[in-house]
């Protein structure tokens, strides 16, 4: 999948990216995970694929990224909640926000979360 972050590019925002670009994100039982920093969009479809899920730290000091596949995401309505627990985003492969993933982590994140990456 060719990636391009969503802040960084002049990709229209349509009404997916607006309903979860800054939310809260929460995991199955309701607990917050932390906030959708930013989206990861597929260059040749326009789809949001990932999100880049921010979490912990203060102020933006120590806080870790986790990229969530769109598979994950079961609620949009005045925020994101997901299909997994606390504990397995904070267990996931860490992201690197400094540039886009290579495809290698993507298939990583994926299998992490039991989906079957999209070929």
């Amino acid at each position: 999948m060719a990636l391009i972050k969503l802040r960084d590019s002049d990709l229209p925002r349509g009404e997916t990216a607006k309903a979860l670009l800054d939310s809260d994100v929460y995991d199955r039982d309701g607990e917050k995970i932390g906030t959708v920093k930013d989206l990861y969009v597929d260059t040749e479809e326009g789809e949001v694929c990932f999100l880049d899920v921010g979490a912990g730290g203060f102020l933006g000091l120590g806080e870790k990224h986790f990229m969530m596949p769109m598979e994950a995401v079961t609620d949009t309505g005045g925020r994101v909640t997901i299909d997994q627990s606390r504990e397995k985003v904070e267990g996931s492969p860490e992201l690197d926000t400094k540039g886009v993933p290579e495809d290698a982590y993507q298939q990583e994140v994926y299998a992490y979360y039991d989906y079957r990456y999209p070929q």
